[in-house]
């Protein structure tokens, strides 16, 4: 396997709700900033990944107006995953298998504020036979994962509300964060439970947003950065959406990175899933 490195990133830094910007207006900017950090144009790109989702933009093939963004002439190595942005970086990283490509720019891009209900539409991707049709909204079905969590002993209502007071905190550090209150566990406990068992400062908010990462193989990250950050395990896969069919409690997307890693069952400092 390539030696694969991140050596840019760059997220959007607007507000949370963007109702009069196209995402594609959103997207130059950080695909701007992102070049930027590493001296490169769009042109020297050899690969580019994107992930969005027609779900948010309420439009069919929605990542094309996107690729305005990049500039469609002459018209570049790309791809599209109906996804997250981690799918759409996993792909990136496959693809810099090959040697040819050295250089790969990958983008991710939403507009949460367009749907009226956002939990509502992102129910629409589960299995629409057995769950959709219960009507579960996004933060109910995390509220059964943590609850199936808590029931096993892994976790505690305490220990996810100091997740949430941890991450607010680290985000005073990013100029670009929409959520940084020092809050205590208590007071975060003290709120009323949307689902239970969870509150909403244990949920992530709702608001338009976009990111680029380039990822760089080899001597070429070396040359574009002073410290790239490489990548020494990854995996994503999905797992069944009929609930009741898998272990709530585990991630083995999760358990194979760490192994590709060599952590194997040691300490993480910190996931981001």
């Amino acid at each position: 396997m390539r030696d694969i490195a991140i050596v840019g990133f760059a997220q959007f830094k607007g507000t949370r709700c963007e109702p009069l910007l196209m995402e594609a207006e959103m997207m130059s900017g950080v695909l701007d900033d992102a070049l930027a950090q590493v001296g490169l144009t769009r042109q020297q790109i050899d690969f580019y990944c994107s992930g969005s989702t027609d779900y948010l933009s309420g439009l069919p093939f929605s990542f094309v107006h996107v690729l305005d963004a990049i500039g469609p002439w002459p018209p570049p190595r790309e791809s599209h995953v109906e996804m997250d942005g981690a799918w759409a970086l996993y792909e990136a990283w496959i693809k810099m298998q090959d040697p040819e490509i050295n250089v790969s720019l990958v983008y991710a891009h939403g507009k949460e504020s367009t749907p009226d209900d956002i939990p509502a539409v992102m129910t629409q991707q589960m299995d629409p036979y057995y769950v959709a049709p219960l009507g579960p909204d996004s933060i109910g079905m995390a509220a059964l994962q943590a609850q199936a969590l808590i029931d096993a002993g892994k976790w505690s209502e305490a220990d996810f509300a100091q997740v949430a007071v941890d991450n607010r905190k680290r985000g005073q550090a990013n100029p670009n964060a929409w959520l940084t209150p020092d809050q205590t566990v208590d007071q975060i406990l003290a709120e009323p439970a949307i689902a239970t068992p969870l509150r909403r400062s244990m949920c992530c908010p709702v608001g338009d947003g976009a990111v680029a990462v380039i990822l760089a193989a080899g001597d070429r990250a070396r040359e574009l950065c002073d410290n790239p950050i490489w990548i020494r395990g990854i995996d994503h896969r999905i797992e069944s959406h009929s609930l009741g069919t898998r272990d709530l409690t585990r991630s083995e997307s999760t358990r194979l990175a760490a192994e590709g890693a060599g952590l194997h069952d040691g300490p993480i400092d910190i996931a981001e899933i």
